[in-house]
């Protein structure tokens, strides 16, 4: 039986779960190299088509499945146009302390503060690798819509669709750069701010204000992890969107993407709003790097 001591705790089901997904990535390259096999044999009857029977069979069908093939085959390597495209050489991302609060030794608030602490940074390591796994799926999507015609629409291979397949993937790919980038042209900086400091004519005990701040900290995390999920969910809301679904429009994923950052920067947000109605952090609640 297992003791106490060696009991799995829900980060370490996390960390389980970001291990078995650590082979995806290979598993997908795999599928690539099998597909551009595919289209490049398929590419090849095509153009045995376009001879035998020029007026049913153009040109350009063989050319597309020949050109998907090839970038089928040099899917990593477009993988990282796609990435230095948006952000050429090192982006600037999000630069985060993390959560390691301390409460008190019994009681609700060392609950919360072990919780957030136990699966901050588990959590924070599944998403990195679902926004990699998720950007060589959008890739390998969007070059095989380039086979399409331009009777399909937004998901033909100039559709708006089909580009912002190709963009949803470039900004999963540099998640943390993309991130760090909104970050920095709503609140000038990258840096995230979730240390708390309560001002002392709010809480004047500093044994109290430490354990009420080590909460707060820990609350800040657990919603900076919800402001990456929301932004992960607005490029697939704006993926959507141009793809023409009914049900999703740009500002829902407009919303998802700001959303998230406004989640992730909330003690900049907090700060800010303080700042502008002119309360001192003497008499409020400051957050730091």
């Amino acid at each position: 039986m297992t003791s106490p001591a060696e009991a799995q705790k829900l980060g370490d089901v996390v960390k389980n779960l970001t291990s078995s997904m650590s082979n995806l990535p290979f598993l997908l390259s795999s599928v690539a190299y099998i597909l551009g096999l595919f289209f490049a044999i398929w590419g090849v009857f095509k153009f045995k088509d376009h001879v035998d029977n020029p007026s049913q069979n153009p040109l350009s069908a063989g050319v597309k499945r020949f050109l998907a093939g090839g970038l089928l085959f040099s899917a990593p390597t477009i993988a990282n146009v796609l990435r230095h495209s948006l952000f050429a050489g090192a982006g600037q991302g999000l630069k985060n302390t993390g959560h390691a609060g301390v409460a008190g030794a019994a009681g609700m608030d060392k609950m919360i503060v072990d919780f957030v602490g136990n699966i901050y940074g588990p959590i924070s390591m599944m998403l990195t690798a679902f926004t990699y796994i998720a950007g060589v799926a959008l890739l390998l999507n969007g070059i095989i819509r380039l086979t399409k015609t331009a009777q399909e629409g937004p998901r033909g291979p100039t559709g708006m669709g089909t580009i912002m397949t190709f963009l949803a993937a470039g900004a999963m790919f540099s998640f943390g750069d993309m991130m760090g980038a909104f970050s920095t042209s709503l609140f000038g900086d990258a840096t995230v701010s979730t240390n708390a400091s309560i001002g002392s004519s709010v809480i004047s005990d500093d044994a109290d204000a430490k354990r009420v701040a080590s909460v707060i900290e820990a609350v800040m995390a657990f919603v900076t992890i919800v402001g990456f999920i929301a932004f992960i969910r607005g490029w697939f809301v704006l993926k959507a969107f141009a793809d023409g679904h009914n049900n999703y429009t740009l500002a829902q994923g407009l919303t998802f993407l700001f959303g998230g950052v406004l989640a992730i920067n909330l003690g900049e947000l907090v700060n800010i709003l303080q700042n502008t109605l002119g309360i001192s952090a003497a008499n409020g609640i400051s957050f730091g790097p």
